[in-house]
């Protein structure tokens, strides 16, 4: 019937990208492996070419095994949360050592493969390149979804009070250019602008997880509530469109036999 692997580049416990991965997973109705990267170790490529020829890594690490779980999975499932404007760490890690199964021969050709990405900003950007990737990498892409989570100022203990936090920044810009003698310079003021459109998404993104409290003083005294934290599990037709992505998966591998 075939064998699906699930690979999770989000290195928080039990994430909304874990989820999206299990559900597509769970949806293919199939033989399934999941991986959590950060629960392992791969190292990024070192580009010692030594795989050219057998298309083997020779650094030592869970690489080894992980690699030949791919060349035995039929289809390929990769998350990624987005930080920093591109996929984590641990996922781009992966994606290099992948590099070992192209060399002459591209072991990975003709498997299934889908995508999911979690965040709010470069979604498309990360979606897009980890395709592409996939894609040159000989995977027939069936599918693709975007789901949303929470930053990481939800739950790194002092966000509600930083002044770095990620709603605290933008208000804090503001204010500082509010305050300064911007009005008479016209590309000041355009970035005002831009920085109120901003502020308003983010109100509209936070709205229900996020309070700002009456006290609240961006510059001074950063007042705010985490209410609860964003789960893609509240997000429905993201949730379809990975069941959805699962099916197809099922299907794809059905139609080869």
């Amino acid at each position: 019937m075939g064998k699906v692997l699930g690979i999770s580049g989000s290195p928080v416990k039990d994430s909304n990208t874990d989820t999206l991965v299990k559900t597509i997973l769970e949806s293919t109705g199939l033989d399934q492996d999941f991986v959590k990267l950060s629960e392992i170790e791969v190292a990024p490529c070192r580009a010692c070419k030594k795989c050219a020829y057998t298309n083997q890594c020779v650094w030592d690490d869970d690489f080894k095994w992980l690699s030949q779980m791919v060349l035995d999975a039929d289809a390929l499932v990769i998350g990624t949360p987005v930080m920093y404007g591109s996929a984590s760490g641990f996922t781009k890690a992966f994606i290099e050592r992948l590099w070992s199964l192209r060399h002459v021969k591209l072991l990975t050709q003709g498997k299934i493969g889908a995508t999911a990405v979690v965040g709010w900003v470069s979604t498309e950007d990360v979606i897009n390149w980890l395709n592409q990737v996939m894609m040159v990498s000989g995977f027939k892409l069936v599918g693709s979804v975007i789901g949303h989570g929470s930053p990481g100022c939800f739950t790194c203990g002092p966000g509600e009070t930083c002044s770095y936090s990620i709603w605290n920044s933008l208000k804090k810009t503001y204010k500082i250019l509010e305050s300064s003698s911007v009005k008479n310079q016209p590309e000041s003021m355009e970035k005002v602008k831009e920085i109120e459109k901003m502020m308003d998404s983010q109100e509209n993104i936070y709205k229900g997880y996020l309070e700002e409290l009456a006290d609240n003083d961006p510059l001074k005294n950063p007042s705010y509530n985490v209410l609860k934290c964003i789960s893609v599990k509240d997000q429905p037709e993201t949730m379809e469109k990975a069941k959805g992505i699962g099916k197809l998966i099922c299907a794809k591998l059905k139609s080869k036999e």
